[in-house]
């Protein structure tokens, strides 16, 4: 089936679809289902396949539009690498991704700045899935999403609502807490005399421990509140890589424990290795994907961290399971703010859905990318890029 078929815009192209011929199988009625959606959809698509020997992508038809969007016709573009119309300045990091992806026949989402037919720079949302219907197994679905565009517009009304819950959690919460907090405190260091009972004592320190974790999460949402209405500042400094991440396994090696999960950290950087950014928050990053990645892997499982020096010289962070995995639908839509509030009261593993859009924004405002590789029980994995200059 060649991958022209796709799109019945152009006279040059052949339509899957033909009413002169009964489709009997379920894999030419797939075929004529995309084809006749193909040029209706609000998204730019474009058929890829992997040329096996090179492992890199080719593109083979495009939609409407993403004609529309890039300013490239159909001819233009038609067997051209996909690579060429990516960024320079992050297309070796974005390369890596695409191209784990191809290998391993699983759904990709990314960062893609893409370079127009004009010359101008897009900032696009990527999503790469494998075909189902195709039975080479080489060809792709490549969705780009305008990032700043009328799509969005559920997305902010999102974000409002979520900024909105925030600023009362903060203002409305902190002041119980503190005062948890500070009689936990009290009653742990027996400043009013001996308590009596040592396991009064631990209850005290667990009751500390659970108040400074709220208040933990309580300051990151309004961290993430400043970042989403540009009110945010990093406090960067020059730090330890591998001591950061320590530091996280230290204090989810419990719950990983009780829970019969493997943390692994494969370090393949210079243990003095540093990073210029705002440690606080990228040790906060670091422990949201490990946080979300013990909520899905089953007892049993095993999570690593690794460490490398990519293409170009960029560092990158991955953080892989071997859990339940994401559908190509929940990726699509993994870093909206939306994400989790429908079923947030169903599911009570789901959490309040800050984690994917915390984590986004704290990399990009350190100049850096967030991607994710994953499908239904094969796991999860996310990486995140941080450029040559974060390295010293």
């Amino acid at each position: 089936m060649n991958a022209s078929m796709f799109n019945n815009k152009s006279t040059k192209r052949k339509k899957i679809s033909n009413p002169d011929i009964l489709i009997k199988t379920p894999h030419e009625k797939e075929f004529g289902l995309f084809d006749s959606v193909f040029h209706e959809v609000s998204n730019a698509i474009a058929i890829i396949s992997n040329e096996q020997q090179k492992n890199t992508p080719v593109i083979m038809d495009v939609n409407h539009h993403f004609e529309l969007v890039t300013g490239y016709q159909f001819d233009d573009i038609k067997g051209r690498h996909l690579y060429d119309f990516l960024a320079e300045s992050l297309s070796k990091s974005n390369q890596y991704i695409i191209e784990s992806a191809l290998k391993s026949r699983q759904t990709a989402v990314l960062s893609c700045p893409w370079i127009k037919n004009n010359g101008d720079i897009i900032k696009l949302n990527m999503t790469i899935r494998p075909f189902s219907g195709d039975n080479s197994g080489s060809r792709f679905i490549c969705v780009l999403r305008e990032i700043n565009n009328t799509n969005y517009t559920r997305d902010k009304a999102a974000k409002e609502i979520k900024q909105n819950l925030i600023s009362a959690m903060h203002h409305n919460f902190k002041t119980p807490l503190n005062g948890i907090l500070g009689y936990s405190e009290v009653i742990m260091s027996e400043l009013m005399g001996p308590i009596g009972q040592e396991s009064y004592k631990n209850y005290a320190q667990d009751i500390h421990g659970a108040g400074q974790d709220l208040l933990h999460l309580i300051d990151n949402l309004l961290d993430l509140k400043e970042l989403e209405t540009g009110e945010f500042d990093l406090h960067e400094e020059n730090f330890i890589l591998k001591d950061m991440i320590s530091e996280c396994f230290k204090k989810l090696s419990l719950e990983a424990e009780k829970n019969n999960i493997t943390l692994i950290y494969n370090n393949k950087l210079k243990d003095i290795i540093r990073i210029f950014g705002d440690k606080s928050r990228l040790q906060q990053v670091i422990h949201s994907l490990l946080t979300n990645a013990l909520k899905f892997t089953a007892s049993g499982g095993k999570i690593i961290i690794t460490t490398e020096q990519g293409n170009g010289g960029f560092c990158l962070i991955s953080c892989e399971d071997n859990g339940s995995g994401m559908s190509s639908q929940q990726l699509a839509k993994a870093f909206c703010h939306d994400t989790h509030l429908s079923n947030i009261y169903s599911s009570p593993t789901v959490g309040i859905g800050f984690g994917l859009s915390y984590v986004r924004q704290i990399i990009e405002k350190h100049q850096g990318t967030v991607s994710i590789i994953s499908s239904v029980d094969q796991g999860t994995k996310v990486t995140l890029d941080l450029p040559p200059e974060r390295l010293n």
